[in-house]
């Protein structure tokens, strides 16, 4: 019970930090989430649901930040085009 919670958390904060950028908090979690990975820890089924939907979630944003980021490249490139052109 105690891995599952302890993935879920990371998941959320993680999800948190992105919606604040907070980059120190995201390297933190970072390591946490390696540490995890290492201890080869394995989740139970029956406790994977919660962390299923906060992974998915976390996905979502993630896909979100690329299109916008996605987007403000492509509006500075047209922006350093147009100061060229003048």
């Amino acid at each position: 019970m105690a891995i599952d919670r302890t993935l879920v958390d990371i998941l959320e904060e993680t999800a948190d930090a992105l919606s604040t950028f907070d980059f120190g908090k995201l390297n933190a979690l970072e390591q946490r989430i390696v540490l995890l990975a290492e201890s080869n820890t394995k989740v139970p089924r029956d406790g994977i649901g919660v962390a299923l939907q906060r992974k998915r979630q976390l996905e979502i944003i993630l896909k979100n930040c690329q299109i916008n980021l996605d987007a403000l490249n492509r509006l500075h490139a047209r922006n350093m085009r147009n100061q060229w052109a003048q």
